[in-house]
């Protein structure tokens, strides 16, 4: 995917105030989205602020961080479950995929306060008889008047009853947090672009290191990966073990410009989960795309390709 560095204007017509509840957040510090509109049929605009200083999502290179983008798509997802479709608070949403790109030019943070843009086009709705059961969406993200990044995710809607059917006791926050394998040991936060160990989302492997190898570090005891309590492993962290990943294998210093992935199953809380990289495979003059894949009792569970810089 490209982007392009001009944007295209659209005209809002009457806004509506984003509540935090909506966008699944219990840190009223951690909600970026502020107001929603609709501006025609199956197409919306949103607005949001992104701290120029957020404690995790760190600017690099003078740029904001890509995952504050994928943040922000992820709770575009409770927020249009919940204010359009009517989704009561209960219900359960996953991410099916997510697709992005940036343009790192225009990513670059500046003295001004730029307002955050997301132009939001839903397709392929799905419905189980009157009930929303999820749907397509494709996003452009504008940065002031620059569109930086473009967007594209599916997720799945379920209900209470349907979740505990299909999720049986793992279901049960409680005993799932209960179950959970103590996080491991964090590599050298360098190694993956980090500079705070506690950021560190990723574990020597055992037996020794391996070229691209390492166990998910899963610390649910991070105020912003696990802002809340939840019976599996967030996507928001699978894109973050799969940006280190990357980083890693790409020389530490590399930066995120795009994903592609699949959120193929949950990753449970209490069995070790393998986060395996590839060798970076030349994509044009300076990128590299790394695939990048999480494996649970011996099955892929998640996969991402990882456009570096």
């Amino acid at each position: 995917m490209s982007v392009s560095v001009l944007s295209r204007d659209v005209q809002p017509v009457q806004q509506s105030q984003v509540q935090q509840w909506q966008v699944h957040k219990l840190r009223g510090e951690e909600v970026l989205l502020s107001t929603w509109t609709e501006a025609d049929s199956g197409r919306f605009v949103i607005t949001a602020r992104w701290p120029k200083g957020h404690p995790f999502y760190l600017p690099s290179q003078g740029a904001y961080d890509p995952l504050l983008l994928a943040e922000t798509v992820r709770q575009t997802v409770p927020l249009l479950s919940h204010a359009v479709h009517g989704v009561p608070r209960e219900h359960k949403q996953a991410w099916e995929c997510l697709n992005f790109a940036v343009e790192p030019l225009a990513s670059l943070i500046t003295t001004a306060e730029d307002e955050v843009r997301l132009v939001v086009s839903c397709s392929d709705v799905v419905r189980r008889g009157n009930r929303f059961a999820g749907m397509a969406m494709d996003i452009d993200v504008h940065l002031g008047k620059r569109l930086m990044g473009i967007a594209h995710t599916r997720f799945n809607d379920q209900p209470a009853a349907v979740y505990r059917r299909m999720r049986g006791s793992y279901a049960d926050i409680d005993t799932a947090l209960a179950n959970r394998l103590p996080a491991g040991p964090p590599v050298d936060p360098h190694l993956v672009g980090r500079t705070s160990p506690a950021d560190v989302v990723l574990s020597p492997a055992p037996g020794g290191e391996r070229p691209g190898r390492w166990l998910l570090r899963v610390d649910t005891s991070h105020p912003v990966l696990f802002d809340h309590r939840v019976d599996h492993a967030p996507g928001m962290l699978l894109l973050e073990a799969a940006r280190q990943a990357a980083c890693a294998v790409g020389g530490g210093t590399a930066a995120v410009i795009g994903m592609r992935t699949d959120f193929v199953r949950y990753v449970e809380l209490d069995a070790p989960a393998v986060v395996v990289a590839g060798s970076p495979v030349p994509a044009g003059t300076g990128r590299s795309r790394v695939p990048v894949s999480v494996e649970q009792h011996g099955v892929r569970v998640f996969t991402s390709e990882v456009t570096i810089a």
